[in-house]
């Protein structure tokens, strides 16, 4: 294990209790228990974004101004602007007019003579919609840029086609932990990749004091390889893990009893006390049924947990087929908490949070900037390459970083193409005079490899979409 240095903006006072997984609720900052022990359809096109008035960073001025480049530049986008995702999806539309209108006011695009035009397809929220649309793209539009496909599934389901086909991508997802995903190919993701969460987040619970871990996690394309990569951080450092799989039932609610049973069973081989920890890997319904059945459990109620994902449901303890309520006060007195993003507030996610919740009349999720950040990388890079080819285009993306100040934070790529590192949050549920709320406890530093612990928990200055 990395040691990382554990800065405490408060006295880490953990309550002996555990805490529920989803957003803050109002309750004093808990610490950790001392150690003690042992988804081919039909694309679907979107009319061309109007633009916005410009604000840009400029290129470096030693960037070469391109000869060959056609007077107007096509760059696909891939997004779910229909099908389960729709509401979110149509979020990211204010977002694409911004950066497009940014990008034609770049000085070298200007003396370039070109203009940037964005060809934009909904991937239906499906697989099979994600393929339809990349192929559109590139067979009818002759596109050899991309960016969006933010979901791996999408993503997952092109990536064969993209590679045979010389495409550029810059993807707003986050890395699946799926072998062909996690590999060197002209694709390029710029969320924080999940064994990265997944990594830093056992760093954390290892930070406070927590020396065994048991990891209850669905067995599906991402579960077994988060929950085992959380489990590896712990056994590097010659401490025990248990492993226990659930059979996913989302968007139903199944019945845990058996596995939560397990989960008690092995959590007691371990030792049942205060350098115990418990991961939930699961989605959105399943963690609700999980906690229902733990809070009549003595052994899983004396210990902390914490989840990969803490979802909206949790403020009420409901999803559509089930309603656990008790699950909510399971979840403060344990001290329940995520991860999440932590991208800065800069000047220019103010300018397009602002201009996006003017025009949406509501608050927006954030993984639309990333979207953001992704076509003003993509276009840099076909400058800078001064070519459309997508293999010439890929191969200057990481230098095209250095004339850019990402509004996501600083972005560095890894072997792989994938975001080498990303400041984090965590988060859970608060009780503000007698209401609910997510809330932030603590932050993680990339730069600086540190963790702190806040002396009063936050609101998040923005909001996320944990089932995107």
């Amino acid at each position: 294990m990395k040691k990382t240095v554990f800065a405490l903006s408060m006295t880490l006072i953990m309550l002996a209790g555990c805490q529920p997984s989803a957003a803050p609720v109002a309750t004093p900052m808990p610490t950790p228990l001392p150690p003690t022990a042992t988804p081919v359809a039909t694309p679907t096109p979107t009319p061309t974004p109007t633009l916005l008035p410009p604000t840009a960073t400029p290129l470096p001025t030693s960037t070469p101004v391109p000869p060959a480049l056609s007077p107007e530049v096509r760059i696909g986008i891939v997004y779910p602007l229909s099908g389960r995702l729709e509401e979110w999806g149509q979020e990211a539309l204010p977002f694409i007019q911004m950066a497009e209108s940014d990008v034609n006011a770049l000085p070298e695009t200007i003396a370039a003579g070109v203009r940037f035009r964005f060809v934009v397809r909904s991937s239906e929220t499906t697989a099979e919609g994600a393929q339809a649309a990349v192929r559109d793209l590139v067979e009818n539009e002759g596109v050899q840029v991309i960016v969006g496909l933010p979901l791996s599934m999408g993503l997952d389901a092109t990536i064969a086609y993209l590679t045979q086909h010389h495409v550029a991508v810059v993807s707003s997802a986050s890395t699946a932990p799926l072998p062909n995903l996690r590999q060197p190919d002209i694709v390029f993701r710029i969320a924080p990749p999940e064994l990265y969460l997944a990594h830093t987040f056992a760093e954390f619970a290892l930070e406070m004091g927590y020396r065994k871990t048991a990891v209850i996690y669905r067995t599906d394309n991402w579960g077994p390889r988060y929950a085992e990569e959380i489990a590896a951080t712990f056994r590097a450092q010659g401490y025990p893990t248990a492993l226990v799989p659930i059979e996913p039932t989302h968007p139903q609610v199944g019945d845990y009893a058996t596995e939560v049973a397990q989960l008690s069973a092995r959590v007691a081989e371990l030792g049942a006390d205060d350098e115990m920890v418990v991961f939930m890997v699961v989605w959105e319904g399943e963690d609700l049924d999980i906690l229902h059945h733990a809070a009549e459990d003595a052994t899983l109620s004396s210990v902390r947990w914490l989840s990969a994902l803490l979802y909206p449901t949790f403020e009420s303890g409901c999803f559509p087929s089930a309603c656990f309520p008790e699950v909510r006060e399971f979840a403060l007195a344990h001290d329940l908490w995520g991860e999440e993003s932590h991208p800065p507030m800069n000047d220019l996610v103010r300018r397009l949070w602002g201009q996006a919740k003017a025009e949406l009349g509501r608050e927006p999720r954030f993984e639309h900037v990333y979207l953001y950040d992704a076509m003003q990388i993509a276009v840099r890079a076909i400058l800078l390459a001064g070519t459309e080819e997508g293999d010439v285009v890929a191969a200057a993306i990481p230098a095209a970083l250095a004339g850019y100040d990402p509004a996501t934070g600083v972005i560095r790529f890894d072997e792989n193409g994938d975001r080498a590192s990303a400041d984090l949050a965590y988060y859970g549920l608060f009780r503000n005079q007698g209401r609910l709320e997510f809330r932030h406890f603590a932050y993680y530093d990339a730069a600086t490899d540190r963790f702190e612990i806040l002396l009063e928990p936050v609101p998040p200055p923005i909001q996320f979409c944990p089932e995107c």
